[in-house]
């Protein structure tokens, strides 16, 4: 009976990972095709390598049990951005550049890897600013599938600041081709409708994109394709296995390679970044721990062998992790499943996928993109002001600076609370003594020694009790020493209440003795 039950279990794990591979393989597709082409400024099979080389090498390599890299939106933009100066886009000169500048963020990886340091500073990520980050990220896809869904020409412009996307929703209201708004919304009212009942919820993209593809087809049969104009997937049918590839490093292109150096640096932060905040938000999710430096590792050396087989670089997906997450996936099958149906679908049935409509893709993004904004998640920082803020501003600098520049905004402004916090210790004066908790470091000094001196002048002897001192720096101890000196100025022992010069127990009401016991 136990037996058939582990087998019932096991086989329940394969079917689901099976599932939930097929979906993500489907979701993955149009935005591997999109970043490539429309971010980075490089053919389509560049992101299809991505998402199934890119895919493999991290899930073999972190043991994350919902852990999906693949390609990236802002790492793709940050390709575009750095390269558009040095060459034409989609040229051969183009290519070797961006081979060569994603190899070179792969090795600054490995330098986070090797240096426990500095891998060490991409902890000082906090959970508003990962939260701020994911909503808005959300938002930025369904910003960025508002072309798609509406048959309009897509934006190449790297850079996506929320005018453009403004004026891409008016777009769509006044001239959007009414044939791909059709197919968009087929696609949204499927998959709403198929997650409402508990055994379709899992497949419900898939199901959006079937009824998307079908109404497509009945669309171009009815009017004609000349008509409709309804865009269908890029032909992937000269994709092969693998695309060996060597990048660029000429001593004719030293020059250009040198001036690249920053933005592979921005490269290598921005995908690290992520994988770290992605890797956290999901072990609180699951209920355990991996540790990032897992990620650090996985990224690294799959972004120094990922330019040899002409992909784009991988890092962790908030989305796609989201949506494993979200339909239960329970180990590491699931994204190996993912990478290789991809493969397989390219393989095999390229003619089938040139035939899904890209309204119908752009729905399934916005859906994605929506399941990352969850109420559930920011309800808890609007209790807190300063939680709120680093929020709102992680939030709103995702569409104003990108997702780099919301990064390091986010993270300043939680350092500056943080810190903000230790410079201003809770210092209160009962009767005589002075209590104070907290740090005592030369940046909460300034504090502590004002209220002191206030304390000195309103009573005849003062006990200084520091027990709930959690931190005390070289200039604190060397402040402390002075105060020893004083006359009027006793000091409490942490353990016992005694006051340290006289060896008398120092008096306490009852609230304070059972304050003590709690400190």
């Amino acid at each position: 009976m136990h037996a058939s039950l582990m087998t019932r279990g096991k086989d329940y794990a394969i079917g689901n990972s099976l599932l939930v591979g097929l979906t993500l393989a489907v979701v993955v597709l149009p935005q591997a095709i999109a970043f490539s082409t429309t971010l980075a400024g490089l053919p389509p099979y560049f992101g299809i390598y991505a998402a199934i080389w890119g895919v493999l090498f991290t899930a073999l390599l972190n043991p994350s049990r919902i852990f999906h890299g693949g390609p990236n939106s802002a790492m793709s933009a940050v390709i575009g951005v750095t390269l558009l100066p040095v060459a034409p886009q989609f040229g051969n000169d183009y290519i070797g550049y961006a081979l060569s500048l994603i190899l070179m963020a792969g090795v600054f990886q490995l330098l986070f890897l090797l240096i426990p340091p500095l891998g060490r500073m991409l902890d000082f990520l906090s959970e508003p600013v990962i939260n701020g980050m994911i909503c808005g990220i959300g938002l930025f896809l369904i910003f960025k599938s508002f072309a798609g869904f509406a048959g309009l020409p897509i934006n190449t412009e790297a850079e996506w600041p929320l005018w453009i996307a403004w004026q891409t929703f008016l777009a769509m209201l006044e001239i959007g081709n009414m044939h791909a708004i059709h197919i968009g919304l087929a696609t949204l009212v499927v998959t709403i409708l198929a997650r409402q009942f508990q055994p379709l919820r899992n497949a419900a993209i898939l199901l959006g994109i079937i009824a998307g593809t079908l109404l497509s087809e009945y669309l171009n049969a009815r009017y004609g394709l000349e008509n409709t104009l309804i865009e269908q997937t890029a032909d992937m049918s000269a994709i092969g296995f693998i695309f060996p590839s060597i990048p660029l490093f000429t001593q004719e292109a030293m020059p250009d390679l040198i001036s690249i150096i920053p933005g592979a640096i921005t490269l290598a932060l921005l995908g690290l970044f992520q994988t770290v905040a992605a890797m956290r938000r999901m072990n609180r999710k699951q209920g355990h721990y991996i540790s990032a430096r897992h990620g650090i590792f996985a990224d690294s050396l799959c972004n120094c062998l990922l330019p040899f087989i002409s992909s784009l670089p991988s890092c962790a997906s908030f989305n796609r992790m989201w949506l494993m997450h979200a339909m239960g996936a329970v180990s590491r099958l699931a994204a190996v499943f993912s990478g290789m149906i991809l493969l397989l679908l390219v393989l095999f049935f390229s003619d089938l996928i040139a035939i899904i409509p890209i309204p119908a893709m752009a729905a399934t993004i916005m859906i994605v993109g929506a399941n990352m904004i969850k109420w559930s998640d920011i309800k808890p920082h609007c209790h807190n002001l300063p939680e709120g803020i680093v929020f709102a501003a992680s939030f709103i600098s995702v569409h104003i600076f990108g997702l780099f520049g919301a990064v390091i905004c986010g993270s300043l402004l939680a350092l500056a609370y943080a810190k903000w916090e230790k410079a201003h210790p809770n210092v209160s004066l009962e009767g005589n003594i002075l209590r104070i908790k907290g740090n005592i470091y030369y940046g909460s000094l300034p504090v502590i020694e004002s209220l002191f001196h206030k304390a000195v002048k309103q009573v005849d002897e003062l006990v200084v009790d520091f027990s709930a001192v959690h931190h005390i720096d070289p200039e604190g101890v060397r402040w402390l020493a002075e105060l020893r000196s004083h006359e009027k100025v006793r000091f409490m022992d942490r353990r016992s209440g005694m006051d340290r010069r006289t060896g008398k127990r120092v008096k306490h009401s009852k609230t304070d003795r059972r304050q003590r016991r709690v400190l």
